[in-house]
């Protein structure tokens, strides 16, 4: 008796969990439909996935490697160095057929600035696709970007050469270094419209949004002869941008407006 019951538990105990290691799964449930932009290849549940500082996946070995040769990002080309990467991890289903279709492509994109004091030397720079436009209010150059501020995001002008970003929010106007996002397009047609009292045109890029909810859109306006770059706030009917540490508005300004070229083909 005391046989059987000994034959009964070990019967009932579950099985040993297989160590998947080193086994390749089967097609159908291997792989997130995801790709290494190195490799180009699906990642799969036991990979090692690293990102870096402007958000980009890799598998480590093709990230690493790729990084003793060049201190940009593979993907965005966004200055990256290997010390500065982290690893991530990737919950994992089976692909179904909508897996398969092709994605959306992305023509528009914020790429994070490491704007550290021990970032490298070049992190400050803008990448390619960035928009330029108007200037500080020292003259500097100022490229299209936006931060994140208290339960704000703001657009506002990101100035290389201070390696900063300023922004008009509460009556002041903000130089800021963390959390800054500046602005790529790629295969896009810009453009800065006229707009006057809140109102923004037809494909108006929404840049950010106030802390209730409301959006923000990228704007230029002029000021003591400078254009400088700033927010549209609709529900303001103006438009604020920084100025010398304050927030200052106007009525009129010129909104930026994107249009992918696919779109503007058809």
């Amino acid at each position: 008796m005391e046989e059987e019951e000994s034959s009964t538990r070990r019967s009932a105990s579950p099985p040993p969990i297989a160590n998947n290691t080193n086994e390749s799964p089967t097609s159908s449930s291997c792989s997130l439909n995801v790709l290494c932009g190195i490799c180009n290849e699906f990642y799969r549940p036991n990979d090692i996935i690293f990102s870096t500082y402007c958000g980009h996946v890799f598998h480590k070995d093709c990230l690493t490697r790729w990084l003793y040769r060049s201190q940009t990002c593979p993907q965005c080309r966004t200055n990256c160095h290997r010390n500065r990467i982290h690893r991530v991890f990737l919950n994992f289903s089976e692909r179904t057929e909508v897996d398969f279709e092709d994605p959306p492509k992305s023509f528009i994109q914020w790429v994070p600035m490491d704007l550290d004091a021990q970032a490298p030397r070049d992190s400050h720079l803008p990448p390619e696709g960035a928009i330029q436009s108007g200037t500080d209010d020292a003259g500097n150059e100022t490229y299209v970007a936006r931060v994140y501020l208290h339960e704000d995001l703001l657009p506002g002008g990101y100035a290389p050469l201070k390696k900063a970003m300023q922004a008009p929010w509460n009556c002041r106007g903000h130089t800021l270094t963390d959390e800054v996002e500046i602005l790529i397009l790629t295969d896009c047609d810009y453009s800065w419209e006229t707009g006057a009292y809140g109102a923004v045109p037809a494909n108006a890029l929404r840049a950010g949004y106030s802390e209730l909810g409301e959006g923000l859109y990228a704007a230029r306006g002029i000021h003591e002869g400078l254009t400088l770059l700033g927010k549209v706030h609709p529900s303001h009917r103006v438009m604020y941008m920084p100025y010398r540490g304050q927030e200052v508005s106007s009525p009129t300004y010129e909104v930026l407006t994107v249009r992918p070229r696919e779109q503007a083909e058809r």
